[in-house]
């Protein structure tokens, strides 16, 4: 219900400016909620103020960032560490971290930087263009750098870079990149993908035909691998409970901050973190509410993740299997749920891939009963295989054989699901429909 009124709050920023107006509205959206559902538990009226109390303090903490003034035009001279290095149209964009925030700097495409290297810029802070007056664009700049945490643009009157820069976690990110690069090239890219969230653009290029490019990016998919993965390891140590609860949490932010620290990842970490305090604390875990914590805590430390298309994909995904999940373990639908969790995430995320990307593989909807399964067993084989130097060039023909597979099947199935306003509204439909019957699963087995 909180995520649903902090949503509702965020989305009706692009049209309301009045901070009453702005912060009323999650509050009525959560009251109409609250008419809509009922309390399991006997205090029905002390969990609907509570959840009005925790909406209330959301919707203010949120209206204050969003309303927030942009950073004034003005000179500045500081040193920062690179944190991202992509192309952008026909620029190259640096994210540069340092003590006055993460500023956006473009440069020429043949310029060449490396993450975690440090810099002294110096130039003009410039604040992103109001979108407001831009009716003919539909990129929006502003919101998408500032759902990657960027404060403002720097146009850089010049650039210099310092010697022997501090270690940090992206100049790791470097480092495990270029010790990558001597693997065979379609073992590379897998692999760089999965360990520092950096894509070959060629392999990107593959997987977008294939409506497989999820798989690239880290995501919940990574995080249980690695959660699986460390599990196993340490299950033949015997350790207790809270012990292997902080191991496998060390292990996985460790593998998220190596990696990037995606929306989509961070999502997965804060959802399994929820699951790991509800079993030290003796409570039944309820994978669907663990989403909309993960997911209202990242909106409460920025809320311009909501505009970021990895963190809707990642929330959107996470909701529909953890409702099919739920779905499964009833009796009468247990027998089929569990195998339509690909193609109802497939429908429900439709809206939101369409949208962006103009349309879906419709190849998508066979290849992830086929990508899914393959690549569980692949990324931790090909990991270890590259870690000790071994098989190297039988992975890499695995993964090459894997996407003559995939090509055969977009063959077979060439076509592309445009943008539909209709269907993307059956989709949302089917995504609420979802989600009620989870609730109402879920409400049951409690009572």
């Amino acid at each position: 219900m909180i995520l649903i009124a902090v949503c509702s709050e965020i989305a009706a920023f692009s049209f309301v400016k009045t901070p009453v107006i702005l912060t009323i509205i999650p509050l009525m959206t959560v009251s109409l909620l609250c008419l809509l559902f009922r309390s399991g538990a006997g205090n029905t009226l002390s969990v609907v103020f509570t959840i009005i109390f925790l909406t209330a303090l959301c919707s203010l903490r949120i209206a204050a960032v969003l309303l927030s003034p942009s950073p004034d035009t003005a000179k500045a001279e500081f040193s920062g560490i690179v944190t991202m290095n992509n192309p952008f149209g026909r620029t190259r964009a640096l994210v540069v971290q340092s003590d006055e925030g993460d500023f956006l700097v473009k440069r020429p495409m043949d310029e060449i930087y490396k993450l975690g290297e440090t810099l002294s810029l110096r130039g003009w802070i410039k604040p992103f263009p109001d979108s407001d007056n831009k009716a003919n664009s539909k990129f929006d700049e502003a919101k998408f750098w500032k759902s990657k945490g960027v404060n403002a643009e720097l146009v850089a009157a010049s650039i210099g870079r310092e010697e022997g820069g501090e270690l940090s976690l992206h100049s790791l990110r470097q480092f495990i990149h270029d010790k990558l690069k001597p693997l065979p090239a379609t073992l590379r890219g897998y692999l760089d993908a999965m360990w520092t969230g950096l894509r070959d653009k060629e392999l990107d290029e593959q997987h977008r035909r294939w409506g497989t490019s999820h798989l690239l990016a880290v995501s919940g998919f990574h995080v249980a691998l690695v959660a699986g993965v460390v599990g196993i390891i340490f299950y033949f140590f015997r350790l207790g409970v809270h012990t292997y609860a902080f191991v496998s949490s060390f292990f996985i932010w460790a593998y998220i901050f190596i990696s990037g620290a995606a929306p989509s990842a961070m999502r997965a970490a804060l959802m399994f973190q929820a699951g790991v305090f509800a079993g030290i604390l003796g409570r039944r875990v309820h994978p669907v509410n663990s989403v909309a914590v993960a997911a209202n805590l990242m909106l409460l430390y920025s809320p311009f993740t909501f505009w970021n298309v990895g963190w809707r994909l990642s929330v959107t995904a996470a909701l529909t299997m953890t409702a099919m999940s739920e779905l499964a373990l009833d009796k009468k639908l247990k027998a089929w749920a569990w195998f339509i969790i690909p193609p109802a995430v497939y429908l429900t995320t439709y809206p939101v891939v369409s949208s962006v990307f103009g349309s879906v593989p419709a190849a998508g909807l066979v290849l992830n009963f086929i990508a899914v399964p393959f690549f569980s067993f692949a990324f931790p084989f090909i990991s270890f295989a590259a870690l000790f130097g071994i098989l190297l060039n039988v992975t890499d023909a695995s993964l090459r054989m894997y996407g003559c597979i995939a090509d055969f099947f977009a063959w077979i199935i060439p076509w592309n699901i445009p943008y539909n306003s209709l269907l993307s509204m059956l989709c949302v439909t089917l995504f609420c429909g979802l989600i009620f019957l989870a609730l109402r699963c879920c409400h049951r087995r409690s009572t």
